[in-house]
């Protein structure tokens, strides 16, 4: 099983890249819980903030991911106010996954990956466009929380 597909939590560091901002250093957390009513939808929630200024405001994300069978996923974020904001899906292997996404206008476009790179650390990569235009890309590094006790 991939492991962005296994509950847990994973701490997170990386490099964004903002189209004609500087490079942003962020770090955060990522969480991954399994619906108790049906355990093949987990919803995956993060927390980025600068690295540089621990007093900045933290910025959340959360999408959902339905495991539809061996190799694929469905992708949806969702906005309290804006409803469903982004669709797509993807494949997965158990040491790589890749997703793809776009808004229900087809205004937004996004794809990201994540490959596993030993027992517990995975690489994020991703690209944002809106209306054709680079927004947003990133790299990242994510690090599982082992929790005292619990064998991963």
């Amino acid at each position: 099983m991939h492991p962005l597909l296994v509950p847990g939590a994973w701490l997170l560091e990386g490099s964004y890249f903002p189209t004609g901002k500087p490079m942003e250093h962020l770090v955060g957390v990522t969480e991954v819980h399994a619906s108790e009513e049906f355990p093949e939808t987990l919803r995956v929630a993060g927390e980025v903030r600068d690295a540089g200024n621990p007093a900045s405001r933290p910025v959340a994300t959360s999408f959902h991911l339905d495991v539809v069978s061996t190799t694929t996923v469905r992708f949806r974020m969702d906005s309290l106010l804006l409803g469903t904001v982004l669709v797509g899906g993807g494949f997965y292997d158990n040491d790589a996954m890749v997703l793809r996404y776009t808004s229900p206008d087809s205004r937004i476009l996004g794809f990201e990956s994540y490959v596993r790179c030993g027992a517990n650390a995975m690489r994020s990569t991703g690209a944002l466009l809106v209306d054709g235009a680079p927004v947003t890309s990133w790299l990242g590094h994510l690090e599982r929380v082992i929790e005292p006790g619990r064998r991963v």
